[in-house]
């Protein structure tokens, strides 16, 4: 039995975080100002759904972005270096409480590990945040593997500490969860049976999904869900599957509610599935 392992966030990069508070409200979604992470240039805004949430981030300064360097080969910096970055859905962070464990677990498995890493920020109202990152990969990888955190308080402690500030607050649109983050691949067998290997987790049964148009398959991480789609015809999971490669490119809001109109909504580069 490998460390347990639980959806944390996804993260997308925008242009403005600042401006994704007021152009979320028009969705019913509640999203905060974040702050910075003053070391690297980058600053965020949160849209959180209980401890589940989206980390909408951009760039301050690209002076201070880290240069690409191997010890950031499967981290976030590959995706932001360089004059520019792609919007959208980028990676996705996995939570666990024994993040050494997993570390010499990815080892054993044959995977090249960096940290852990210790990493803070201080929030807008003076709060240090204080958690441990790790990373995994390999050099000829398709779709990147999620990162994982290690938050030094519990989630009681974090759960009651942003209900109180506002940060988990209630959405207009309802009482929505975030249940999935869908990606596109290449190769939907391979790497389906990479990652539940890697990360101990159990696989659905592989079936054709008429809408996206092409193969589809999930692992099971709980209650949430990691949704992997192979397309083979035109379509928009094609699209982004061109436009982006082997990334994220939709997430999944459940309100839970009979009647709730659905709607796939395109959020800054990546499609959000409300419903």
């Amino acid at each position: 039995m490998g460390a347990r392992l639980t959806f944390d966030h996804a993260v997308h990069f925008v242009d403005k975080p600042e401006h994704a508070p007021a152009e979320l409200a028009k969705l019913g979604i509640h999203t905060v100002q974040g702050g910075r992470h003053e070391s690297i240039g980058t600053y965020n805004a949160l849209t959180y759904f209980d401890l589940r949430y989206i980390e909408w981030i951009g760039i301050f300064d690209p002076k201070l972005l880290p240069p690409h360097q191997e010890t950031h080969r499967y981290g976030l910096v590959d995706t932001l270096a360089g004059d520019g970055y792609v919007k959208g859905l980028s990676r996705i962070a996995l939570r666990t409480e024994q993040i050494d464990e997993l570390a010499a677990q990815l080892a054993a498995q044959g995977l090249e590990v960096i940290g852990p890493v210790d990493c803070s920020r201080r929030r807008p109202d003076g709060k240090l945040l204080q958690w441990k990152l790790l990373f995994a990969g390999l050099p000829d990888e398709g779709l990147p593997l999620p990162f994982f955190i290690q938050w030094d308080d519990s989630d009681e402690a974090r759960r009651a500490d942003l209900t109180a500030n506002g940060t988990i607050a209630d959405h207009a649109r309802g009482p929505l969860a975030l249940d999935y983050v869908a990606f596109t691949v290449r190769d939907l067998q391979e790497t389906v049976s990479q990652w539940a290997k890697w990360l101990s987790l159990e696989a659905g049964e592989a079936v054709y999904d008429d809408y996206w148009k092409g193969k589809k398959q999930a692992l099971h991480l709980g209650n949430f869900q990691l949704i992997f789609i192979e397309p083979d015809l035109e379509g928009l999971a094609w699209k982004y599957l061109q436009a982006r490669g082997e990334r994220p490119f939709l997430v999944g809001l459940n309100s839970g509610l009979d009647g709730v109109s659905e709607q796939y909504v395109e959020v800054h580069g990546s499609l959000y599935h409300l419903r």
